[in-house]
């Protein structure tokens, strides 16, 4: 019965969890400190701004957390005022606070410099901030409005959340393992958050049309 729930999602979830770990031990022995400077000199060849960084420096801009949260909570209140119930405001609320928590926490345990030797107010570099909020935020808003998203939709979410993989790199905002340490620590979150028994009670509408039943005498 169990084989029988166990679906690629789940294997997605347990693999990305797993290769999270693995890359963070690895980041904090700093092994993955040689393979990291040869890409940001591959990304940004000797720390140079041009017309790349002008171009993808948007994207960063225009999808940072903050306005990735706006447009998980955008979409969290119109499925709520659609289908009459709070169940999606608390959907969307819960999904913001698991990816900031878990950004936070991750940051403060690593403690990694980030390519210009800096930290965020938050903490390390490790994982980028950039990649968790914007998948958990695309994906959560994608499955608040809709039970079953078009595979379309999904493939857009994942073109998205490369350009801002990117986009990173080419600013050297992050090292390469943070960006790909990113995108793992949030698919796990992306998995919960379609599991039929989170997802079910939000697409309920509050209250129900009611319908005479056929046949019915006054």
């Amino acid at each position: 019965m169990l084989l029988k729930r166990f679906t690629w999602a789940h294997l997605l979830a347990i693999a990305s969890t797993v290769a999270f770990l693995v890359l963070a031990v690895l980041v904090t022995a700093d092994a993955t400190g040689r393979i990291d400077t040869q890409l940001r000199q591959v990304f940004r060849p000797d720390d140079v701004w041009g017309i790349w960084q002008l171009i993808f420096g948007n994207v960063v801009d225009g999808l940072m957390p903050a306005v990735a949260l706006a447009l998980l909570g955008a979409a969290g209140l119109f499925a709520a005022i659609r289908r009459r119930s709070w169940r999606p405001v608390r959907y969307v609320g819960v999904l913001g606070a698991i990816a900031v928590l878990l950004t936070v926490i991750s940051k403060a345990v690593i403690q990694r410099t980030d390519p210009h030797g800096g930290t965020s107010s938050l903490g390390g570099a490790f994982p980028s901030g950039h990649m968790v909020v914007l998948l958990v935020s695309l994906g959560g808003a994608l499955l608040v409005l809709s039970e079953h998203p078009p595979l379309w939709a999904w493939l857009l979410v994942v073109v998205i959340e490369l350009t801002m993989g990117l986009s990173l790199l080419l600013l050297s905002m992050h090292w390469f393992t943070d960006v790909i340490s990113g995108g793992l620590l949030a698919a796990p979150v992306v998995v919960l958050a379609r599991s039929p028994r989170f997802l079910g009670p939000v697409h309920r509408t509050g209250q129900p049309t009611a319908v005479d039943p056929v046949g019915s005498t006054p």
